[in-house]
């Protein structure tokens, strides 16, 4: 592979500046028909902001990767509504938002998928995915792997690895268990989907100090941590991550 095809863009947006991002980008004229017509059938300001978000952001990561304008772009829903774009210029990408931050990965020639959650989880979220699963670990003729890695991480990298996959958290997780492989970095087990797991690797981090963020990629690759240039007309790349930020990382300004 050459190196652009082994790079991995994870692009940050955090919620507080999607209304500058949409201002420096045209906003919903930006947007399709049915996208203008999905944002304002939210009825949450919150939800309206992390959809525009979102969108904006998806675009502006792949035209930063494909060298074409933010109005290139047009997506179109798999059957497990998840967006894939038009044209594709063989690029995939992958999107995931939470309380504070919208997060967009791309890869060339490669499925990708990312989740971010805020954390810590509050009682009641970690109740629930700690016996989400415990009922997943005893269902079927699997058994977890992966007892010990914390249930926090243990959901960003399966959401992140079961959306590259475009099943989502619908498929369930039985049968899907993490093995590290260094630092912050994860190999996969999948008894239902052997040859296909063991494609795909998994990297772990932390860009802010509320959120962690999982990135799932066949094959892996080398990580770029990059973000709107605030205060620029162009959006020129940023540098790898180093190795010491391969693990949750609070230095990133907000």
């Amino acid at each position: 592979m050459t190196p652009d095809t082994r790079a991995i863009d994870l692009w940050t947006l955090p919620e507080q500046r999607v209304a500058e991002l949409a201002s420096r980008m045209g906003g919903t004229a930006l947007l399709s028909s049915s996208e203008r017509e999905r944002h304002e059938r939210l009825r949450r300001p919150a939800s309206r902001r992390r959809f525009l978000g979102g969108r904006l952001l998806s675009r502006l990561a792949l035209s930063a990767r494909a060298e074409l304008p933010p109005d290139t772009w047009q997506f179109a829903l798999t059957r497990t509504g998840r967006p894939e774009p038009r044209p594709d210029h063989g690029l995939r990408f992958n999107l995931s938002h939470t309380d504070g931050l919208i997060v967009c990965v791309v890869t060339r020639g490669r499925a990708c998928g990312v989740d971010v959650e805020r954390v810590p989880f509050d009682p009641d979220k970690t109740r629930f995915v700690s016996a989400y699963f415990d009922t997943a670990d005893r269902s079927g003729p699997y058994r977890s792997a992966t007892s010990a890695l914390d249930p926090t991480n243990r959901w960003v990298l399966t959401e992140a690895y079961l959306k590259g996959l475009g099943v989502g958290l619908a498929d369930g997780p039985a049968g899907v268990h993490f093995r590290r492989a260094g630092a912050g970095r994860f190999t996969v087990i999948d008894h239902r989907r052997p040859a296909a797991a063991a494609r795909w690797q998994l990297q772990l981090l932390r860009p802010y100090p509320d959120h962690l963020v999982a990135v799932a990629t066949e094959g892996g690759g080398t990580l770029r941590h990059r973000h709107p240039a605030w205060g620029r007309k162009t959006t020129p790349p940023m540098p790898p991550l180093s190795r010491k930020e391969d693990l949750p990382c609070p230095s990133t300004p907000r």
